[in-house]
């Protein structure tokens, strides 16, 4: 009985209950929005480099360096040779694995990644399957076959057997290599990061598409049969050199390594050799990251005290406006203790009410801030690549209990200003 006269007595103003309970939500929401995306962008950011034990390229921006080869974002660093990769192998004593990754290209907006076929053997930890799994077809074997990520393949609308052309650069509308198609044989399973947005194929095909730019042309016109073929053995002899020498000058040239480590103490011993190296570079990628997200959580650092200063504030103008909704009801209350309701009852509607404003108020702005969650997410999924988790994080749930639990102790404070108020105008009727 005493609920339901609590929740009418609530509602018989129906507009400033619903603005109550629009501040008090909007205050939560935002609250709630900032731990999620904190937490969610970190353990997405986290995954991504987990099949990246240690990065090698040429000297420059670390962080530059860990957005194209992880994230496939940013400008690519300069190339460095292929004998660091032979290098790198040959010290077993270190390194477990080091594979060539060659950047550059693109296909309608997605990265083109030159590899060779022991990525497929790649993962994030031996309890793991690997990182690159087909979902359908097969790896590749030969240049100019590709493995595409699944995101790729939806939004190309690509599927084995067809066939594209990559662009030179990363912009969609950039000029295309048209000396060579390129075959889809793979489409990769989820990787659950960025690599979905991936076209691999044969470092090969990289190199041989750069090397088309330094043949000579065809020759062309109505020649003598003695003279074409004169002509077309120079240029046969022309290209044969020119071939050669990209073979000694190109076919070295990667973007990245990816190297994986015999063990931890390795990692940090191989790392040590590249300290005072000019001409490279090696990265820890998770660190790289851990640094970056830093610097971003700066900014969350001082969104999360507005936001609790908000459902402070919130909280006070549900108090504020439950204790004044109070005093304008007193007949009401008088008549309802003429009635023969006692002052526990009383008391026990006007926390009720305060409760319902609060309670709910935080529930709403719980649902209302990971849903913004998952909105943003999803935006930042399709766009980047990113997998945010789309799990409720345990951290704002006790926001939003700790919410409930602060309304209700608050809650009290309405009772006390009605109590007093009720004895002054006691003793002045007496």
């Amino acid at each position: 009985m005493i609920r339901k006269i609590a929740w009418q007595q609530l509602w018989s103003k129906p507009l400033t209950t619903s603005l109550l309970l629009l501040v008090m939500a909007l205050a939560v929401a935002l609250s709630v929005l900032v731990v999620s995306l904190g937490s969610g962008l970190q353990r997405g950011l986290i995954a991504a480099t987990e099949p990246f034990t240690l990065l090698v390229g040429s000297p420059g921006s670390s962080q530059q360096f860990v957005l194209n080869t992880v994230f496939l974002q940013d400008k690519p660093l300069s190339n460095i040779s292929y004998q660091e990769v032979t290098q790198l192998r040959a010290n077993t004593k270190l390194v477990k694995q080091a594979i060539p990754l060659a950047f550059g290209d693109s296909v309608k907006g997605f990265r083109l990644v030159g590899t060779e076929p022991e990525i497929f053997t790649v993962r994030a930890d031996n309890t793991k399957p690997e990182w690159l799994r087909l979902s359908s077809g097969r790896p590749f074997q030969t240049p100019f076959e590709a493995v595409i990520g699944q995101d790729v393949a939806k939004q190309l609308g690509l599927a084995l057997g067809d066939t594209f052309y990559s662009t030179h650069g990363t912009l969609a509308k950039g000029k295309e290599h048209q000396e060579e198609k390129f075959t889809v044989v793979g489409i990769l399973a989820d990787t659950g990061g960025p690599y979905n947005q991936a076209v691999l194929t044969p470092i090969e095909s990289i190199w041989e598409l750069h090397a088309h730019g330094h043949k000579p042309n065809r020759v062309q016109g109505q020649l003598p049969k003695a003279a074409q073929a004169q002509a077309q053995a120079q240029a046969q002899e022309q290209v044969q050199d020119q071939d050669h020498s990209h073979d000694l000058s190109e076919k070295g040239d990667v973007t990245a390594i990816m190297v994986e480590p015999v063990g931890f103490g390795q990692a940090y011993t191989l790392a040590a050799q590249y300290v005072k190296r000019k001409d490279a570079q090696l990265v820890f990628p998770a660190q790289v990251i851990t640094q970056l997200f830093n610097l971003m959580g700066r900014g969350e650092k001082v969104w999360q005290p507005i936001g609790y200063l908000l459902i402070g504030l919130a909280m006070a103008v549900v108090l504020v406006t439950a204790y004044l909704a109070t005093v304008n009801r007193l007949r009401d209350y008088v008549i309802l203790k003429a009635l023969g309701a006692t002052q526990k009852q009383l008391y026990s509607i006007l926390i009720q009410q305060t409760a319902y404003v609060i309670g709910l108020g935080a529930v709403f702005g719980w649902l209302m801030g990971f849903g913004a969650y998952l909105g943003l997410a999803y935006a930042l999924n399709t766009s980047s690549a990113i997998i945010m988790p789309l799990a409720i994080s345990s951290a704002t749930m006790q926001l939003t209990l700790l919410c409930i639990v602060v309304g209700l102790a608050v809650s009290l404070l309405p009772v006390y200003a009605f109590h007093r108020k009720a004895k002054q105008l006691h003793d002045v009727m007496n």
